[in-house]
């Protein structure tokens, strides 16, 4: 991956200078989520949703999938089927701490509820976002400079951690929550960029929803030319079953045990001792 620089600060490309681009800058809000941008400190946000090649983003805010609520409709018509009234609620937890009353562990990102009728929810599904850490220098100073003077700094020594991502963040969250829901018999959804997916190791696919354990949303943030805005497109949709997905995300293969008994062998910094 080369090294990128910031594609949207505020929800605006930053070659884009609209008079709405302005105004979010300097309201410091997110259009995506429809309010001020908390990213870091509400007080003083790090305002940058993605970084780019020129052409195509790496997410680096998850709330950058909330792009018009494509998400949670595209997630809801494979859970539910088309034509369905749904209500999104982010942030819901959803494992009880025994012993501890009231308190609840197991962060989800979203829950999307199918409505009735009468407007009672009757079945719901899982949506986790996950975007990308970056490595190398602070983004902090480069920001500031943006915003002052409205041109994004040289590229620098950063580039997108997809392992880290991947293995550090979204593995966890998805070995504790994922069996929750494969038990209650409940969709659940991962919502990646096409970049982050591209940088998985590769798992068997599952033939379709009604065999799928977890279904990968894979959205491409693409521009139709350079001072265009960056727009969410339709998705790529990977059906999977969990233990596929956690073979292929365990970091590593092992060796043989002998290879482990030459190794201990050749070391020099071993020691020996009697019980």
């Amino acid at each position: 991956m080369p090294l990128l620089s910031f594609g949207e600060v505020f929800g605006h490309a930053t070659d884009l200078h609209t008079a709405q681009a302005a105004r979010d800058r300097e309201n410091r809000a997110c259009p995506f989520r429809i309010s001020k941008c908390s990213k870091g400190s509400l007080a003083d946000p790090l305002g940058i949703c993605s970084l780019s090649d020129g052409l195509g983003l790496v997410t680096v805010c998850p709330h950058r999938f909330r792009e018009n609520r494509r998400l949670f409709r595209d997630a809801g018509k494979l859970a539910f089927g088309s034509g369905t009234t749904l209500m999104a609620v982010p942030e819901v937890r959803i494992l009880r701490v025994p012993g501890e009353k009231g308190k609840r562990i197991g962060k989800v990102d979203y829950l999307i509820g199918r409505e009735d009728e009468t407007g009672a929810l009757v079945d719901f599904a899982a949506i986790e976002v996950q975007s990308v850490y970056v490595s190398g220098s602070s983004m902090r100073s480069a920001f500031r400079g943006f915003l002052a003077t409205g041109k994004p700094a040289e590229q620098e020594k950063r580039r997108p951690d997809f392992r880290s991502s991947a293995q550090k963040r979204l593995v966890p969250q998805l070995n504790l929550k994922v069996p929750v829901f494969r038990r209650w018999g409940k969709r659940f959804f991962v919502a990646v960029d096409r970049a982050f997916f591209l940088s998985l190791p590769s798992f068997r696919r599952a033939s379709s929803i009604e065999n799928s354990e977890v279904t990968w949303l894979v959205y491409p943030f693409d521009r139709p030319a350079a001072g265009k805005p960056y727009s969410m497109g339709e998705p790529e949709v990977v059906f999977s079953e969990w233990s596929d997905v956690q073979d292929a995300m365990r970091e590593g293969v092992p060796p043989s045990p002998q290879d482990i008994l030459d190794e201990m062998t050749r070391r020099s910094d071993s020691f020996r001792l009697t019980t």
